[in-house]
């Protein structure tokens, strides 16, 4: 499964003028996300001025493995081993493998920019690109991480609603995502936003053998 730090008000645990998100309109949908309440200590809190959400291209395999692993380091790094940490972003953020999934028909990316500067990224999932088959005919958001220094100015919640208007536009109104057991900041922001946990499932970070939250929502369209 996957880990993402949204917002601090929803960060996974796996990093606009402020533009308000649309409401939610009830569709089924299912996540796949890790949150972490940590936010670096000492980062200055940048401003937000513009925000734009762009498509990622196989051309910005880079640009995605350096925010993929800035913002997956930065979350976790406090929580986890060295020799876990660097095994885990071997596997996961390697050129190969994001490539592939950029590539895939069912896998879908987004950068949340800032004056072309690249904030915050999301991944959604459909079909046989899903972590899990527990929801099959689902959406799954795999990652979801905002810039340490953003959290709590809406960039997460500006991505959320991206994938929950992806899955709207694929007519799949499940959407699901995984979030780790010990995050209660995060799992209360999906409670808030209408998701209700089902399940559970293990997820591993190097040899650290973790616990994530499944929870799903239900879209009305």
């Amino acid at each position: 499964m996957v880990r993402r730090n949204a917002d601090n008000s929803f960060k996974i645990k796996s990093y606009l003028t402020i533009i308000k998100a649309p409401k939610t309109i009830g569709a089924f949908f299912i996540i796949s996300v890790r949150f972490s309440s940590i936010i670096s200590k000492g980062l200055k809190m940048k401003k937000i001025d513009s925000i734009l959400i762009q498509k990622v291209q196989s051309k910005d395999v880079l640009k995605l493995q350096k925010i993929a692993k800035e913002t997956f380091f930065n979350t976790y790094v406090a929580e986890n081993t060295k020799e876990d940490m660097d095994a885990y972003l071997a596997e996961n953020f390697n050129t190969e493998l994001l490539q592939r999934s950029i590539i895939n028909p069912d896998s879908f990316f987004y950068f949340a920019l800032n004056k072309k500067e690249i904030i915050g990224y999301l991944k959604v999932n459909r079909g046989t690109a899903q972590t899990d088959t527990k929801l099959p005919d689902a959406v799954e958001i795999e990652r979801i991480y905002v810039v340490s220094g953003l959290q709590r100015k809406g960039v997460g919640k500006l991505l959320l609603n991206k994938a929950i208007e992806k899955a709207q536009s694929l007519k799949i109104k499940t959407l699901w995502l995984s979030v780790w057991e010990k995050n209660k900041k995060a799992i209360a922001f999906y409670k808030k936003q209408g998701f209700t946990a089902f399940d559970n499932q293990f997820y591993w970070v190097g040899t650290d053998k973790q616990i994530d939250v499944l929870m799903k929502l239900e879209l009305d369209f």
